[in-house]
């Protein structure tokens, strides 16, 4: 095993503070470097904690209004796949049902409706009802791998809540498959090769070993499937970052991983209800290509709006520069989180 390099600078700001007869003084912050694609963060301890309104009854009574995945529209105000994807229409699991997307951002794009309820609370979300869901996408996945080989690049996608970018409230998630790889997924595969060619081991079996060796930002692993809090993270309250060990694609994954993901995720919903922090951005992606190997990962960022004028959390650092400003600590994040992992077996 290789060892990673955590690459992070302590840096510090001065100045004279008002609220102290302007006295000189210096605020301490950090800058941290992904050890696989560069990615930076700047960590921000030192601001105080944000907090998340909550979700008014009557904003969610107003939309189900026409909502088009409520039960009673779903069937006609929905598309429905062609014939060669799907004969029958839809693809069906529990209560989920998967469709093609109205408004598509790629060839091979459609939405995963979990559930016939309109809205869930976060501690609201079952395994069960996850389960069905990643189901019902990994049948799509499938299919179009069977058929389009060159589609190699796939993902899951939620975005929960406004905040997020959702632009429903039904509970929903989308699948993309494309022939080629998003920035993000080739940043990783970049990374995962410059890794594999100068290291000559698999970059996310060193990292997951490192980071259960050193406890710091480990959570729990539920089967296969691994939760840790990310190094250098990619939202404003951190990242969670989630491997599936030895998965090497998302047809490869079994549905007993499907239930301990939706098990990891269900423990890290509890935790953002408990800071009341209620949406989040969650993407998954398929690991290995031909040239280079990998595992299934997925990343999960919170979301808010910051108060007292819901402010939008991305800024120009993240928009424009591709940086991260975040205000927790990954190791503050994990120790929080840690307690919802608690009865998770040992690595």
């Amino acid at each position: 095993m290789a060892e990673i390099k955590f690459e992070k600078r302590e840096e510090r700001a001065e100045l004279l503070d008002q609220r102290e007869g302007y006295a000189r003084k210096g605020i301490s912050f950090e800058t941290r470097i992904d050890p696989l694609t560069g990615h930076v963060s700047r960590i921000l301890p030192f601001r105080r904690r944000l907090t998340e309104a909550v979700i008014s009854q009557e904003v969610l009574e107003a939309s189900k209004k026409g909502c088009p995945f409520c039960p009673a529209q779903v069937d006609s105000m929905t598309p429905k796949f062609i014939p060669e994807i799907a004969p029958e229409g839809r693809l069906r699991k529990g209560r989920a049902v998967s469709f093609p997307n109205s408004f598509p951002y790629a060839r091979y794009n459609w939405v995963v409706v979990l559930s016939d309820d309109h809205f869930y609370h976060l501690d609201q979300f079952s395994t069960e009802i996850l389960k069905d869901g990643f189901l019902v996408a990994q049948e799509g996945i499938k299919r179009i791998g069977k058929g389009e080989p060159a589609f190699t690049y796939s993902s899951i996608n939620w975005n929960y809540l406004p905040q997020s970018g959702g632009g429903l409230y039904h509970p929903h998630f989308q699948v993309v498959v494309d022939q080629n790889p998003t920035v993000s997924q080739r940043g990783v595969l970049e990374g995962l090769k410059n890794y594999q060619r100068q290291k000559g081991s698999l970059f996310w079996h060193d990292l997951l070993s490192e980071e259960i060796k050193s406890g710091k930002r480990y959570l729990g692993r539920h089967g296969d499937v691994h939760f840790l809090s990310a190094f250098s993270p990619r939202g404003i309250l951190g990242e969670i970052l989630m491997l599936f060990a030895d998965r090497s694609t998302i047809d490869e994954i079994t549905e007993e991983d499907w239930i301990g993901f939706s098990e990891g995720l269900v423990r890290v919903f509890h935790y953002l209800k408990e800071r009341q922090t209620f949406s989040f951005n969650l993407a998954l992606f398929s690991g290995t290509i031909s040239e280079v190997h990998s595992w299934v990962y997925a990343k999960l960022c919170p979301r808010i709006l910051i108060p007292p004028w819901n402010t939008s959390d991305i800024n120009y650092f993240e928009k424009l520069h591709d940086e991260v400003i975040c205000v927790i600590s990954p190791e503050d994040m994990a120790e929080g989180l840690r307690p919802f992992f608690a009865q998770c077996p040992p690595p």
